[in-house]
């Protein structure tokens, strides 16, 4: 799957704070999510990077996985092919729905710095630089002093 243009570059939001953002859970949050909600809430908190306005992508992405999990459950009790009403073999609409929360999974991990690559840069572990310093791959030389 590709995407048009460049990808964002991940910025720190001034702003973040050390104190979790909402003290509870969120009422629409199913049970089975909480862990995961605090889980990702306290990533985010210690490397001082949550801010109010990231909050929608942390429900969108505990969303996301909760229909992750809720789809392949039902694709684990029904199988991968269904019969529909003529008893005619199709796949089962669960896939599709799976596919799409996982994408949504793995762009929304990104931009919240969830992922191993996104969490390693600077930017994500609470640094304020703005460019990772580049190695110098000539010690300081020019091409022309080779």
């Amino acid at each position: 799957m590709s995407t048009r243009g460049r990808k964002a570059e991940l910025r720190v939001i001034e702003g973040g704070t050390t104190e979790k953002l909402p003290a509870t859970i969120p009422d629409h949050i199913p049970p089975e999510m909480h862990g995961e909600w605090t889980s990702i809430v306290d990533e985010l908190t210690s490397r001082r990077v949550l801010t109010e306005a990231m909050m929608g992508g942390v429900h969108a992405y505990v969303m996301a996985m909760f229909n992750a999990r809720k789809a392949q459950t039902e694709i684990d009790l029904h199988g991968v092919l269904i019969k529909d009403a003529k008893g005619v073999l199709k796949k089962n609409p669960a896939i599709g729905f799976l596919g799409k929360s996982q994408s949504e999974i793995l762009r929304l991990s990104a931009e919240l710095g969830l992922t191993p690559a996104s969490s390693s840069r600077s930017k994500m572990k609470g640094g304020g630089a703005d460019k990772e310093e580049e190695p110098d791959l000539f010690n300081g030389k020019s091409l022309l002093d080779f």
